[in-house]
């Protein structure tokens, strides 16, 4: 089985990559530069049609949606632990985070980030900018709450997709400026998260150079 996970730095990309580190198995890699415009290329199109990060190709075929990719490693290499598999009501706590997470806290971010997907009048664009900034902070605020439930991690005691997924949001939240001291909870959690191996090979992978 081969896999290839497409991606971009600092988009929801990290997930997928960070959830392939702790796999620990091999895969390829290709980088996209989203300023440059690369997932609009008739390249990446004929991979993923829809022009989006980020892209796992299992074997030839496509899973996009960082949710589905998500689900499909879990399942696929459950020794990975990326969900709570034997749980059925842990399981859905976690798709319930997730698909949250991709409903709304991305909603919220892409409506301040990446306006063109919602107008393409100008002053529209500028108009989304404030609500949009209001109702990701409001996310936030609700991912603290999660962060102060018992355990080291998200979902208690053991690291998961969600811890992984969240790391996109609170990367989102350093690059709007926002002071992430006043998340305690979610913050020491995110220090544990960033700290750990497959997080840190991740972030290395992410930042390395493109080489021609």
């Amino acid at each position: 089985m081969t896999l290839q996970l497409y991606f971009a730095p600092g988009s929801s990309s990290l997930a997928p990559l960070v959830a392939l580190e702790e796999i620990d198995l091999p895969y390829g890699t290709h980088r996209l530069d989203l300023a440059a415009g690369d997932q609009r290329r008739s390249e990446y199109l004929k991979v993923n049609p829809r022009g989006r990060v980020p892209t796992l190709v299992v074997d030839g075929q496509p899973v996009t949606e960082v949710l589905a990719i998500l689900t499909y490693l879990a399942h696929r290499y459950p020794h990975s632990e990326l969900l709570p598999l034997a749980d059925p009501l842990k399981l859905a706590k976690a798709y319930e985070v997730m698909a949250w997470f991709a409903s709304t806290v991305h909603v919220a971010f892409a409506q301040i980030a990446r306006p063109e997907r919602y107008a393409d009048d100008e002053a529209v664009k500028a108009a989304l900018a404030t609500p949009g900034e209001a109702r990701f902070a409001r996310t936030l605020t609700d991912i603290e709450r999660l962060a102060q439930g018992p355990g080291p991690w998200l979902l208690g005691e053991s690291f998961s997709a969600v811890d992984a997924y969240a790391l996109v949001i609170w990367r989102w939240a350093e690059r709007r400026q926002i002071d992430t001291a006043n998340y305690p909870a979610w913050s020491a959690k995110a220090a544990r998260a960033f700290a750990r191996p497959s997080v840190v090979r991740a972030l290395r992978k992410e930042a390395a150079p493109v080489i021609a």
